[in-house]
C-alpha cells in the first residue's frame, strides 16, 4: 500500500493542509487520518469505514475518490510473489441419517378421543338438558320503572365539554430557513422553527454513503445505504448528516422536503438547528 499512502500524503502536503483541518472538514478522528498516511489500515474497525475514510480524505485534498478507491482495490488484490495458491479443500460427502417412518404417536389418539368426548357432551347438553325460561318483567311497581335521562338545556351545545373547557389549540407549523451566512461550500445550514423534537426522515433512491450525528451522538454507524433503504433520526437541538451521493438521497425534516439536497452533485454535509424560543 506504499503507493497509495504516498499519493495521499503528497496531495495533502502540496495543498498545505494539516491533518487537523482535514479532521474538522471530514469529521474523521485524527488518529484514523494518521493511520491512513502510515498505511496502518488495520486500525479501522472494518473495510466499510476504511473506504469511507479514503473517499473523504481524497475529496479533502482534491483527489478523485474513484481513482483512490480503484488504486486501493488494485493493491489489496495483489498477492505476495512466489506464494502458492492454497489448494481447494477436498470435497466431503456427508451421509445423511436414514429417517425411519414412524406411525402416529399414541398421544394423538388421546387428543382425538378427548375432542370426541367434549363434542359429544356439548351435543348431549344442547339436546336433552332443560333450559330455564326467563320470567316476564312485572307490569307495575318500582321494578318496572325506567329512569329517564334529562334532556340537555338550550344553553348547552351538543358535544360541548363539561365545565366550558376550550378545545386544544392547533400545533404550530414548522418553518425551514436557509442560513446563508453560516453555510459553506462543504456544509449547508438550516434553521428549523417550531419543531420539538427535530425529526429527519431519509430515503435512498440509489446507493449512498451516510454519516449522521444527533445532538453529538451517532444514531447509526457510518455506512453505505442501499437503494430503497430508509432511516430516521430524532434530536432535541441539532441534526448533522453527510451524504456521499446527495442525488441518491431524499431528506425530510419534520415532514418538509429539503430541496437543497438535489442541487448537490458531490459529497456534502447538512446541518439542521432548532431555533430557540425567546
Amino acid at each position: 500500500m506504499k503507493e497509495l499512502v504516498e499519493l495521499l500524503k503528497q496531495a495533502r502536503q502540496e495543498k498545505k493542509i494539516s491533518l487537523a483541518e482535514i479532521s474538522e472538514q471530514t469529521r474523521i478522528q485524527r488518529h484514523y487520518l494518521e493511520a491512513l498516511e502510515s498505511g496502518r489500515f488495520d486500525r479501522f474497525p472494518g473495510e466499510v469505514y476504511l473506504k469511507g475514510a479514503l473517499r473523504n480524505y481524497a475529496e479533502a485534498v482534491a483527489l478523485d475518490p474513484v481513482r483512490v478507491l480503484a488504486l486501493y482495490h488494485k493493491l489489496a488484490a495483489k498477492t505476495l510473489p512466489g506464494e502458492p495458491a492454497a489448494p481447494p479443500p477436498p470435497a466431503r460427502t456427508e451421509r445423511r441419517p436414514v429417517r425411519t417412518e414412524k406411525g402416529p404417536s399414541l398421544i394423538y389418539g388421546f387428543i382425538v378421543l378427548a375432542l370426541a368426548v367434549v363434542i359429544g357432551s356439548y351435543w348431549f347438553l344442547e339436546q336433552y338438558w332443560p333450559r330455564k325460561t326467563p320470567e316476564p318483567p312485572p307490569a307495575n311497581g318500582s321494578a318496572g320503572l325506567v329512569e329517564e335521562t334529562p334532556a340537555p338545556s338550550e344553553s348547552e351545545e351538543p358535544g360541548a365539554k363539561p365545565g366550558g373547557e376550550d378545545p386544544a389549540p392547533p400545533e404550530p407549523s414548522v418553518a425551514l430557513t436557509l442560513l446563508e451566512t453560516e453555510s459553506t461550500t462543504q456544509e449547508t445550514v438550516f434553521s428549523v422553527e417550531s419543531a420539538v423534537p427535530l425529526e429527519l426522515e431519509l430515503t435512498c433512491s440509489a446507493r449512498c454513503w451516510i454519516k449522521a450525528l444527533a445532538d453529538g451522538g451517532e444514531p447509526f454507524p457510518p455506512r453505505n445505504f442501499q437503494q430503497e433503504e430508509t432511516a430516521s433520526v430524532q434530536a432535541e437541538e441539532r441534526i448533522w448528516i453527510r451524504l456521499g451521493n446527495p442525488p441518491g438521497a431524499v431528506l425530510k425534516i419534520n415532514g418538509i422536503a429539503v430541496k437543497a439536497v438535489e442541487e448537490r452533485k458531490h459529497a456534502h454535509s447538512f446541518l439542521f438547528i432548532r431555533e430557540q424560543e425567546d
